[in-house]
């Protein structure tokens, strides 16, 4: 019988990501956040929050403007 591999998970980036998660579900269209902003409120780092805010653009959840600012977009 073959095991999987266990895959262990960070306790901070876990706990950094709850807290990104509460502060995004609190955005109504029109709300912008920055990767600074996002590093402030989960304790992440830079690319991490960069990956997590560039693929909520990229599933159409945000808009990624000039100078790094992440726009909760409005979903028709």
């Amino acid at each position: 019988m073959k095991t999987r591999p266990v895959v262990q998970r960070s306790l901070v980036l876990d706990a950094g990501l709850d807290k990104l998660q509460a502060f995004l579900l609190t955005l109504v269209p029109g709300d912008e956040v920055t990767v600074p902003r996002a590093m402030e409120i989960s304790g992440l780092d830079a690319a991490q929050c960069d990956a997590v805010l560039g693929a909520l653009a990229r599933a159409g959840l945000m808009i990624r403007l000039q100078h790094d600012f992440y726009v909760r977009r409005r979903l028709d």
